[in-house]
């Protein structure tokens, strides 16, 4: 152990070697700090001239007109090639929300006194009308892409608020779809709603209509869906040769038909019958049990959407077939695209 740590010594000599160690503790200290100095100062970087600095460089002097608060004012022509004919305001200046709006909306008039001063360019500009404005950007939807529109049918405007199957509906044009415009042509051109016309060896239009005198909607609905169930199931490569066909109720009376072609039929069946053919529609559905598609009549009434569906003869609300996801809906009002969302947890 050091003497001056040990006890019975003369206190001078401990005092006198306290205080060497501290003043060598303190040249130490400072020679540190000045090191530190060196090592921020501007312009030097540690390591010599080919070292990499780590910090970003220190300016020496500073600009103070790049920081000035007006910008270089733009030529009396370019000012004047700014959007919809603006102004240019000082940047001191707040232009109020209904000056921004008075701008846009209503273009300078070339023969008035207080464009009397305006530069040619702004003379030459022609008023903005329905003949001078381009078409639309492509990216902008058109306007049966967007949901319905309160234009449509009260009723239908009232269905496109039902979430159908647990979905969001988007409004597409009918061109998009040309088989089903394709069928309604073909129908026109073949009735089969004429009174005598048999629908079966038993039962005719007519008689078909006068049974259903004096049901209430629902049971209308039960009746003609039950009715049609019956008729037996035909994949449309056994009755046509091909994949994919959409008959007409003429064509499915003589043949049968799968699962679009029951809809189809029921649904001109209940438009004959009185239901309004904007509450209606044919769904195209993904049957996530069977892993198959589907197809199935939906028919919007109460607030709800009711189920008529070729596997069952009941008529159950769109809430209880968790297990259809829609691809897409149609009827002779547009086509509309549905998408499933997940649910936030």
């Amino acid at each position: 152990m050091p003497i001056f740590f040990q006890s019975g010594k003369p206190l001078k000599r401990r005092g006198g070697a306290f205080a060497l160690a501290v003043a060598v503790m303190c040249f130490l200290l400072a020679a540190g700090v000045h090191g530190f100095a060196v090592d921020i100062a501007p312009g030097v970087v540690p390591g010599g001239d080919n070292a990499v600095s780590e910090r970003p460089k220190v300016l020496d002097h500073v600009d103070e007109s790049a920081f000035s608060t007006a910008p270089p004012s733009l030529p009396k022509d370019e000012s004047a090639s700014l959007p919809g004919g603006m102004p240019d305001v000082a940047p001191s200046e707040t232009p109020s929300p209904d000056a921004g709006v008075q701008a846009v909306q209503s273009p300078p008039d070339p023969t008035s006194p207080d464009t009397a001063g305006s530069s040619p360019a702004q003379a030459r500009r022609p008023p903005v009308s329905a003949d001078t404005v381009g078409p639309p950007p492509a990216a902008l939807p058109e306007k049966d892409d967007l949901p319905s529109a309160a234009a449509d049918p009260p009723a239908a405007s009232a269905a496109s608020k039902i979430k159908l199957f647990g979905t969001v509906e988007f409004k597409r044009p009918l061109s998009s779809l040309p088989a089903w415009l394709d069928l309604l042509k073909r129908n026109q051109a073949d009735p089969v709603f004429l009174p005598e016309k048999h629908f079966n060896k038993k039962v005719t239009w007519a008689q078909f209509k006068e049974k259903a005198k004096g049901k209430n909607t629902m049971d209308l609905l039960r009746y003609v869906n039950s009715f049609w169930n019956t008729w037996p199931y035909r994949e449309d490569i056994d009755n046509w040769g091909q994949e994919d066909y959409w008959e007409i109720p003429a064509e499915f009376l003589k043949k049968s038909g799968d699962c679009e072609d029951y809809s189809i039929i029921k649904y001109f069946t209940l438009k004959e019958l009185g239901i309004p053919p904007e509450t209606m529609r044919i769904v195209v559905v993904r049957d996530t049990i069977r892993n198959m598609a589907h197809a199935v009549l939906v028919v919007y009434m109460n607030n709800d959407a009711y189920v008529l569906d070729s596997l069952s003869n009941a008529v159950l609300s769109h809430t209880r077939f968790s297990h259809y996801s829609p691809q897409y809906s149609v009827n002779e009002f547009g086509r509309w695209a549905h998408l499933k969302g997940r649910k936030l947890k």
